[in-house]
């Protein structure tokens, strides 16, 4: 049995289950075993079966509560996952990632209030695990409370300040919680930590986009794509917002993909009035099967723009978007009084 439970460990999963199809002994300690390698490949179902076998055979064994519970919580049974939980706390009173557990069970059953306890109490048993308060931050965000959670974020931070992850975990709740503000506060405390962190930088980007900041964004999401990431695109769009032509210019040219970087472009050239540069891009965007009912329109308008009424009314009438379609209708009736004054 201790060999199995060491292969399992080493994640020697294979190894594991022939050892286990040829041993005999206690069944119920078998069918554990058997529930925990079906954990092991994302058979939860599979493995939930096991773990109730186990039990049928021997109720006293505690600690399979918790890896029954730990079975329904990833197969999204929340509320059995809570229930065999409670069953199995005498065994799981003394580890941490029990409360963790068993909070997040409680958070996706709606006891967000007892979730908050749970982590307060094993906090209490573990003030060395500062993970528990990181949780904390991240439920109080699904709650809402924005300013209690930045506290209790910079708490975490404070005390496990090499925790990149940790920084990038709670920034991007706050920017998914329509809180960019807040989440820049985390993630501007990561980019003085992990200067050369391209990704650290354009998660910074993307809270500072979210906040309007465009010309801020764009410079981070730069530097980030410099750096070695591919944030080519982002920073070209932010300074294209921030009406930054040239720079949106020079990021662009950088953008990887073909049909993005030409419809980007497009957009940059008409945002800076090049309509004549803007049209010129036709024959490119056709051999990068960039044309869409986005760019029809857009060359369209550029084609207007320069004079070329004809092949602007052809690309309009090819506008099959509902959308778009309201908006080509408008420019045909342009290009008709155009028509009329010449």
């Amino acid at each position: 049995m201790k060999l199995v439970q060491e292969l399992i460990n080493e994640d020697r999963l294979s190894e594991a289950e022939r050892l286990l199809n040829g041993m005999e002994g206690d069944e119920a300690i078998l069918e554990s075993f058997r529930g925990i390698l079906a954990m092991k490949r994302g058979r939860h179902v599979e493995a939930i079966g096991n773990f109730e076998r186990a039990l049928e055979l021997k109720p006293t064994q505690t600690a399979v509560w918790l890896y029954l519970g730990q079975a329904f919580f990833q197969a999204g049974k929340y509320k059995k996952a809570l229930r065999a939980l409670v069953r199995g706390e005498i065994a799981g009173r003394r580890i941490p990632s029990y409360y963790q557990l068993k909070a997040r069970a409680e958070e996706k059953t709606g006891r967000i209030e007892e979730a908050y306890e749970t982590l307060e109490r094993a906090r209490g048993l573990f003030p060395d695990r500062h993970e528990l308060t990181r949780e904390q931050a991240l439920l109080l965000v699904k709650e809402g409370l924005y300013v209690a959670a930045l506290e209790k974020g910079q708490e975490y931070i404070a005390k496990r300040s090499d925790d990149r992850n940790g920084y990038l975990i709670l920034g991007e709740a706050m920017r998914n919680a329509g809180r960019p503000y807040e989440a820049a506060v985390f993630l501007e405390a990561a980019a003085v930590r992990f200067q050369q962190d391209p990704e650290v930088l354009a998660r910074l980007a993307f809270a500072y986009s979210a906040d309007g900041k465009t010309l801020v964004a764009a410079r981070l999401f730069s530097r980030a794509t410099r750096l070695g990431g591919d944030y080519a695109f982002a920073a070209a769009e932010n300074f294209r917002l921030a009406g930054r032509v040239r720079e949106a210019l020079e990021m662009n040219a950088m953008v990887r993909e073909p049909r993005k970087r030409l419809s980007q472009r497009l957009a940059i050239y008409l945002g800076a009035e090049h309509f004549g540069r803007a049209a010129a891009l036709e024959r490119a965007l056709v051999d990068a099967d960039a044309i869409d009912d986005t760019n029809r329109y857009r060359l369209a308008y550029a084609n207007f723009r320069t004079g070329d009424l004809d092949h602007a009314r052809e690309l309009c009438l090819d506008v099959e978007d509902r959308t778009l379609k309201k908006s080509a209708a408008k420019l045909l009736e342009a290009l008709e009084k155009e028509r009329g004054r010449e």
